[in-house]
């Protein structure tokens, strides 16, 4: 699951949320595939559009989805800013999520130069920036190393199921869990955003942060929301 699947659980009016994410997507595939202009048709005045990508774009491997991070991820970046602003909406920067990887008691920053294009960007543009990469690293680093499993797509044989009936070792896809931490994160961002408080629902924020290896209580009544849904 992803993150933009779990934020409608912190939002006010979770009818209000779209998410247009799309699986394996990059700032250029999600363009030419035509997906951003068809977004750009139902953008209103007064909307809200978060913008988060960076995994995909670093896949050198896949032309269709590269972007280098000194030239055209930040280029995209500016377009969709300036789309986004066109229609009298507001974009907002979402970093990319962390990766689990740990060496010792600590996560790494696995995002680069991508990450560091994201900042420049936000600041040239006077963008609202949530920095999901670094905040996600601490959140995690408080739960811990071995319990941090349970945040991402971790199957052993014996919990597999039919899509990995030999169990997976993902560190960088969800479960629930895993992405309602990071929707939580995010609303925490957007609450404290001066114009953005009504569209998140306070009441799920009553924890402001996961402390001696236990999750917040709003993240582990989104993940049972989340599973109950997909019943």
């Amino acid at each position: 699951m992803g993150w933009g699947q779990a934020l409608s659980f912190f939002m006010a009016a979770p009818e209000q949320l779209q998410n247009r994410a799309v699986s394996g997507r990059s700032l250029r595939s999600f363009l030419n595939e035509g997906k951003w202009p068809s977004l750009l048709e139902e953008i209103a005045p007064g909307d809200v559009v978060l913008i988060s990508f960076g995994h995909n774009d670093s896949r050198d491997d896949a032309p269709e989805r590269y972007a280098d991070p000194k030239s055209d991820y930040p280029d995209f970046l500016r377009k969709y800013i300036e789309d986004v602003r066109e229609r009298g909406a507001k974009p907002i920067l979402v970093s990319s999520a962390p990766r689990r990887l740990w060496e010792g008691p600590a996560m790494v920053e696995t995002h680069g130069l991508y990450l560091q294009a994201a900042e420049t960007v936000a600041a040239e543009k006077d963008v609202p920036l949530i920095d999901l990469a670094r905040d996600g690293l601490a959140y995690f680093e408080t739960i811990g190393r071995e319990e941090t499993k349970r945040d991402f797509l971790w199957l052993s044989q014996e919990n597999a199921n039919a899509r990995f009936p030999d169990g997976v070792e993902d560190n960088t896809h969800f479960s629930e869990l895993g992405a309602c931490g990071m929707a939580f994160l995010i609303a925490q961002d957007l609450i404290s955003a001066e114009e953005l408080p009504a569209f998140i629902d306070a009441g799920q924020l009553a924890v402001s942060a996961p402390r001696d290896g236990v999750r917040p209580a709003p993240v582990l009544a989104c993940e049972t929301a989340k599973k109950a849904g997909r019943q």
